[in-house]
C-alpha cells in the first residue's frame, strides 16, 4: 500500500479498525504472564478466529499481533533470537485471517481488509532520561519493521505511545526501512498529556511535519474523554485523525476486570469523536467484535461512513509553529514579536570556549535559563569553535537543553551534518539557522528539513555573496522557496532573514531590510527574522540604534529577531512596539514587562522568572517560590537536575564543615519537595522529575558513608516495592523507589514481574511498614488484589499502597488497599500520611 493509496482510501470512506486483542485472547484461554507473541503462534487458530470475527463485524484493518515483537521485549522471554521468525509468523496468521474471513462474494466485489504491522514502546527510557540511546532505539525499531514489511503488511501503526521521542524514533526508522504509510497513536492521561508531558497539539504538529500519514489517540480512556484531544489535533494536523478508545473504564466484578461500556453505548459514544474529526476509528482494551459491528452500523445509519473530513483541513491548520517535546510555540505573522536568544554561541566568549573544551555545559545551561527568564521564545544553539568536536558537543547540548529549558531550539551550524545530527535527536520541532543558496546548504539542508519536520530560516545569500539589490534578493528567496515546495514543505515552514547590512557602510541598509520584510509578509505571506548587530556596527551607543531599528522593523511586519534578551532597552522597545501596533494583550504585556523589570532592577523584590510570568511568555514557578532558599547551590542543583555538579557541591559543603544530615534536611529534601510542587503545577514533567530525583540520589550517595559512621538517624520506614507478576513495566515504580529513598525511607526494590508470594516473603523478612505495588496493564492489575488478600491471610500489620496508569482510587477501595498514589511525588505524601496515622493510632 502506498502513502497515496492510504490517503485516497480514507478520502473515500472512514477506515474502521479492529478492537482489542489481548483482553479477548485472555477470555479465550491465553494465560496471564506468558509471552503473547509466542502463545499466539502456538494457538494461531484462536487469534485467527478473533480476527475473522472482526472482519465479519466490518473492520477494514486488522492489527497483526506484533505489538511487543521488538528485541527488548522479546529478550525478557529469552526469544530475541527468534525475532524475525516470530514477527513473520504473526503477520502470516493475520493474512490467513483475511483470506478465510472474506467471503467469495466480498472478494469478487473487491472488499479489502488491510494488515497493519503493530509496534509500540520498548519499555526502556530514552537518553537523557534513561539509558537507551536514540540511535539504538531507531535500530531496534528498524529491525522489527524490516521483518513485518518483508512479511507483507499494508501499513505500519505505532500505538499506545507515551513518549514523543519514541514516536519519532519509530517514524524515522520506518522512513529509512520502507515506504509504507505510518499511523501513530499516543496515550493521554486525564490531564490531557502523555506520561512524558506531551500535549495533543504538540503530538499532532510534530508527527504531521515529520511526515506520518495519520495521527491520533488510543487506549487509556473511553470515547467521551477523547473528544477534546481529537478536536485539538484537528487544529494542527491536516492528515487523518485516529481514535481507538477503550470500552470505558476498567472495574472489578466477581474478582474479574471488566470494562463498563457495552457495545451499544460504545458505538453511540463514538459518534461525537467522528463529528470532532476522527476519520480512522476502532476499539482498544475491552472492545469486542460486537463493539466494532455496532460502531460500523451506526456510522452507516448516520451517514458518517463516507468521505474523510481531513481534506477540509488542508491549508487551514496551524503549521507555522515550533515545539519542544511538551509544548507548541505558534508563530503568528500578526502576533507577539519573538526573540531568538543568541547567547549560546562560543564566538567571542572565552569563558564559554574554555568550558566547552573541558566538556562542561554549565554555562550553556545558565545561558539557556537566563535567556528564558528574560523573555526569549527560542534558543539559538551554536557550538562552532576550534578545539572541540562540534558534532559531539552539539548533541550533548541538545540533550541537556531538552531537560533544562521549556523553549524550542534553533540549530545553528555551518556544517549540514551537524544540523542533521541535532535535528535527528531533538524531541520536538526545531528551527534550522539557516539555509542559503550556497550549494552546500541549499542541496543538503532542504531535504533534511523535510525529513525531520523542521522549520528553517531562509538566508537570501548565494555563492556570489550579498545580493546586489532587492530584485536579486527576491529572486534568491523565490528560488529557495520553490525548492522547498518541491520537497513538500510549505511557506509556513519558512522564516526569511531580512539580511541586515551595516548602516555605516550603506545608508539605505535599514530601508532595504524594511522593504524585504514588507514584501515577505504582505506579498508572500511568510514569517521574517533578522539579526540586529550588523545594523549598528562601528557606531557609538549601538543599543539605541538596534532598539530603534527593531521597533521600525516590527511596524513593517518583522516576526522575530536574533538578539540578547537581557538587554532591557531592546526588550522594552519590543514590547512597546507591539503595544503601538495594537497586538492582542500587548498593553498588559508591556505594563507588566517594564514595571516588573523596574522592580527587579531597582529593589530586587522579584526575580526574572516572575517578570517573565508577568509578561505572559512562559510558565513560571513564581507562585510557589516562597520555599526557595537564596544562594543555596545544592538546592538549585537538585531542582535543575545538575547531576554532574551535585557530588562536587556536596563534597565542598562537607569540606566547609556542613553536617551531612543538615545537608539532606535543609537543602536536598526541600529541593525535591519543590520539584514535586513544580510537577504538580505541570511546570515540570516526568523527564525533569526523574532528572532531579537522580541528581538528589547522587548527592545522598556522597553523604551515605558519612551518615553510616554517625548512625544517628533511623530510616523513616521500610518499604517493599514491586511491579506485580506478569507486568514488565517499571518506569513509574522505579521513580517511586528513587523518590522514597531520597526522602529517607529504606526501600527494598524487588523489580518487575514479581509473584505475590515473593512480595509477602520480602515484607516479612524486612519487617516492612508498607508494600508498594505497581501495574500498568488492566490484565495484571488483579495481581494487586492477590497481594492484599495474602497480607490479610497472614495477619500482617503491613500497609499496602498501589499505583500505575490503569489504577484508580476506586480500584484501591474495591480490593481493600490502604492507599492509592497517582504519581511518584504523591506516593511520598501517601506513605507519610499512612505511617503518621498508624503511629497515631498505636
Amino acid at each position: 500500500m502506498t502513502k497515496k493509496e492510504f490517503r485516497d482510501r480514507i478520502k473515500k470512506s472512514k477506515l474502521i479498525l479492529d478492537g482489542a486483542t489481548g483482553s479477548n485472547l485472555q477470555k479465550r484461554g491465553m494465560p496471564v504472564g506468558v509471552c503473547p507473541e509466542e502463545w499466539i503462534i502456538e494457538n494461531s487458530e484462536v487469534l485467527k478466529q478473533l480476527q475473522i470475527e472482526y472482519i465479519q463485524a466490518g473492520s477494514d484493518v486488522l492489527y497483526a499481533p506484533t505489538f511487543s515483537g521488538n528485541r527488548i521485549k522479546l529478550e525478557e522471554y529469552g526469544l530475541d533470537d527468534k525475532l524475525s521468525e516470530i514477527n513473520t509468523k504473526l503477520v502470516e496468521i493475520s493474512k490467513a485471517a483475511v483470506d478465510e474471513g472474506l467471503t467469495d462474494e466480498e472478494k469478487k466485489a473487491g472488499r479489502e481488509v488491510y494488515i497493519a504491522g503493530d509496534i509500540t514502546m520498548t519499555g526502556k527510557q530514552v537518553y537523557p532520561v534513561g539509558p537507551l540511546m536514540f540511535e539504538e532505539l531507531v535500530d531496534i525499531y528498524k529491525e522489527q519493521i524490516r521483518c513485518i514489511a518483508d512479511a507483507g503488511i499494508d501499513f505500519i501503526v505505532v500505538e499506545t505511545m507515551m513518549s514523543l521521542q519514541e514516536c519519532r524514533a519509530a517514524v524515522i526508522a520506518a522512513k529509512e526501512v520502507c515506504e509504507l504509510p505510518v499511523m501513530v497513536t499516543l496515550t493521554f492521561n486525564e490531564d490531557g498529556r502523555t506520561l512524558y508531558g506531551t500535549n495533543p497539539e504538540t503530538a499532532a504538529l510534530v508527527m504531521t511535519t515529520l511526515g506520518v500519514d495519520a495521527v491520533g489517540v488510543n487506549c487509556s480512556t473511553g470515547p467521551d474523554k477523547m473528544i477534546e484531544i481529537v478536536k485539538t489535533m484537528t487544529e494542527y494536523a491536516d492528515i487523518p485523525i485516529v481514535a481507538k478508545p477503550n470500552a470505558g473504564l476498567p472495574k472489578l466484578e466477581d474478582g474479574v476486570t471488566i470494562y463498563d461500556m457495552g457495545p451499544e453505548e460504545f458505538a453511540r459514544e463514538m459518534m461525537p469523536l467522528v463529528e470532532a474529526g476522527a476519520d480512522v476509528v476502532g476499539g482498544c482494551c475491552g472492545t469486542t467484535p460486537e463493539h466494532i459491528r455496532l460502531l460500523n452500523e451506526l456510522l452507516i445509519e448516520k451517514g458518517y461512513k463516507d468521505g474523510g473530513s481531513f481534506e477540509k483541513r488542508e491549508g487551514k491548520v496551524l503549521r507555522r509553529a515550533l515545539s519542544t517535546e511538551r509544548n507548541v510555540l505558534p508563530i503568528d505573522l500578526d502576533g507577539d514579536f519573538l526573540i531568538i536568544g543568541e547567547r549560546i554561541n562560543p564566538t567571542g566568549k572565552k569563558a564559554l570556549q574554555a568550558q566547552l573544551r573541558e566538556g562542561s555545559l554549565d554555562m550553556v545551561c545558565e545561558m539557556a535559563e537566563s535567556q528564558e527568564e528574560f523573555g526569549a521564545s527560542i534558543l539559538d544553539v551554536n557550538m562552532g569553535m576550534n578545539g572541540i568536536d562540534e558534532n559531539e558537543m552539539m548533541l550533548k547540548c541538545v540533550n541537556e537543553l531538552t531537560l533544562v529549558s521549556n523553549l524550542p531550539l534553533s540549530i545553528d551550524s555551518s556544517h549540514p551534518s551537524v544540523v542533521e545530527a541535532a535535528l535527528r535527536i531533538y524531541p520536538g520541532r526545531a528551527l534550522i539557522n539557516s539555509i542559503s543558496l550556497e550549494p552546500e546548504k541549499f542541496e543538503k539542508l532542504i531535504p533534511v528539513a523535510r525529513k525531520y519536520g523542521a522549520m528553517f530560516i531562509l538566508l537570501p545569500l548565494s555563492e556570489a555573496g550579498l545580493p546586489k539589490d532587492i530584485d536579486e534578493k527576491k529572486e534568491i528567496i523565490h528560488t529557495i522557496l520553490e525548492r522547498a515546495y518541491e520537497f513538500g514543505l510549505t511557506k509556513d515552514d519558512v522564516v526569511v532573514d531580512g539580511l541586515v547590512a551595516t548602516i555605516g557602510a550603506n545608508r539605505n541598509a535599514a530601508k532595504e531590510t524594511m522593504e524585504t520584510i514588507s514584501y515577505c509578509k504582505n506579498d508572500i505571506g511568510v514569517a521574517t527574522a533578522c539579526g540586529l548587530s550588523n545594523i549598528s556596527f562601528g557606531l557609538p551607543e549601538r543599543m539605541f540604534v538596534n532598539s530603534s531599528f527593531m521597533s521600525i522593523a516590527i511596524s513593517h511586519g518583522l516576526t522575530m529577531a536574533i538578539a540578547n534578551p537581557s538587554q532591557d532597552l531592546l526588550m522594552h522597545s519590543m514590547f512597546a512596539a507591539d503595544l503601538l501596533m495594537n497586538k492582542p494583550e500587548s498593553d498588559t504585556r508591556y505594563i507588566n514587562r517594564v514595571t516588573g523589570r523596574k522592580l527587579s532592577v531597582l529593589s530586587g523584590d522579584i526575580d526574572a522568572s516572575q517578570v517573565t510570568a508577568q509578561a505572559g511568555n512562559t510558565a513560571s514557578a513564581s507562585d510557589i517560590d516562597s520555599d526557595v532558599p537564596k544562594d543555596d547551590k545544592l538546592f538549585e542543583a537538585v531542582v535543575k537536575g545538575r547531576s554532574k555538579k551535585i557530588e562536587e557541591l556536596v563534597r565542598e559543603a562537607l569540606d566547609n564543615g556542613a553536617d551531612a544530615q543538615s545537608i539532606i534536611d535543609k537543602s536536598l529534601i526541600p529541593a525535591i519537595t519543590h520539584v514535586g510542587k513544580l510537577f504538580d503545577k505541570q511546570i515540570y514533567y516526568l523527564p525533569q522529575l526523574i532528572s532531579s530525583a537522580e541528581t538528589m540520589e547522587l548527592g545522598i550517595g556522597v553523604l551515605e558513608p558519612v551518615l553510616a559512621q554517625n548512625k544517628d538517624k533511623e530510616p523513616l520506614g521500610t518499604i517493599v516495592m514491586a511491579t506485580v507478576e506478569h507486568d514488565i513495566h517499571d518506569i513509574g515504580k522505579n521513580l517511586v523507589v528513587l523518590m522514597l529513598k531520597n526522602y529517607g525511607y529504606d526501600v527494598i526494590d524487588l523489580g518487575k514481574d514479581v509473584p505475590a508470594e515473593t512480595i509477602i516473603e520480602a515484607a516479612k523478612e524486612h519487617n516492612a511498614d508498607i508494600i508498594g505495588l505497581s501495574a500498568l496493564m488492566t490484565t495484571t492489575m488483579m495481581e494487586m488484589k492477590k497481594v492484599v488478600n495474602l497480607v490479610k491471610e497472614n495477619n500482617m500489620d503491613t500497609l499496602v499502597i498501589i499505583g500505575g496508569a490503569v489504577i484508580t482510587q476506586g480500584f484501591a477501595d474495591e480490593i481493600g488497599a490502604d492507599g492509592y498514589s497517582e504519581d511518584a511525588q504523591n506516593a511520598v505524601e501517601v506513605v507519610g500520611k499512612l505511617l503518621a496515622e498508624r503511629d497515631k493510632n498505636k
